[in-house]
């Protein structure tokens, strides 16, 4: 495997350390972009996009995470319909990771997440209130999402990592992941995570939300489960935030 002084000499491609690694990624990235129809040449542009807004900022902030101390336990909060009541079995000196919208539902809780993985699908106002407070956004870049990136980095005046789900540009990083949920276990594990409990992850039966496909959602999901499978075997523990 690669080591980290590739990323610090300002080689372009993400050198993991502890999460799934980008040979082992691609090969599922390209998988998941024939079955949903997704363009890989899209997905290279946003990327480039988020690139060109905010590289150094990027590289730095993620260099400062892997120089601080992140839990080796975590809490990832997805989107699901369970995360309300989940929410109390959370406490103040957890590790908090929010996948995207669950930002705007620990806000409402008076929790601050540490961490927030987004692709800019939720309440962003919310999220950019959190990275001002205090939060680190992991931004992620595809093909669908250029224009809210092009509305909405610049917003972002805290700390901010870019993603991305296929090779990776300067500054740009792809720890592996799909949808909001997998991809911010898949960060944590990166960051050294070890356990990591679930709220409001619905991956046997997701909720229904208007204008949205139950079938693409539960496509979604499958691959939310098998990339969490892939976490499983690499050691990470997981659990439901309730069992915690």
């Amino acid at each position: 495997m690669h080591h980290c002084e590739g990323r610090r000499s300002g080689r372009q491609l993400h050198l993991g350390r502890e999460g799934i690694k980008l040979d082992r990624w691609l090969p599922l990235y390209h998988e998941i972009c024939l079955d949903f129809g997704f363009s890989e040449a899209e997905d290279e542009r946003s990327a480039r996009l988020l690139s060109s807004m905010i590289a150094g900022r990027s590289t730095r902030t993620l260099d400062e995470m892997y120089a601080s101390t992140v839990p080796r336990k975590a809490v990832v909060c997805g989107g699901g319909d369970t995360l309300v009541s989940d929410i109390s079995s959370i406490a103040e000196g957890d590790y908090i990771v929010a996948a995207d919208g669950a930002t705007s539902a620990l806000l409402d809780k008076g929790l601050l997440p540490d961490v927030i993985v987004t692709d800019l699908d939720g309440n962003i106002e919310d999220q950019v209130d959190a990275n001002t407070r205090g939060s680190t956004v992991f931004v992620h870049a595809h093909g669908d999402n250029i224009a809210a990136l092009e509305r909405w980095v610049g917003e972002f005046t805290g700390k901010v990592i870019g993603t991305c789900q296929g090779n990776p540009v300067e500054g740009i990083f792809n720890f592996g992941g799909f949808t909001d949920g997998d991809r911010a276990a898949c960060v944590m594990a990166e960051l050294g995570a070890r356990e990591i409990r679930l709220a409001g992850f619905e991956l046997a039966h997701p909720s229904e939300k208007p204008g949205r496909s139950m079938e693409i959602k539960a496509m979604k999901l499958a691959w939310a489960e098998r990339i969490l499978e892939m976490l499983r075997k690499d050691g990470v523990e997981f659990s439901a935030v309730s069992q915690g």
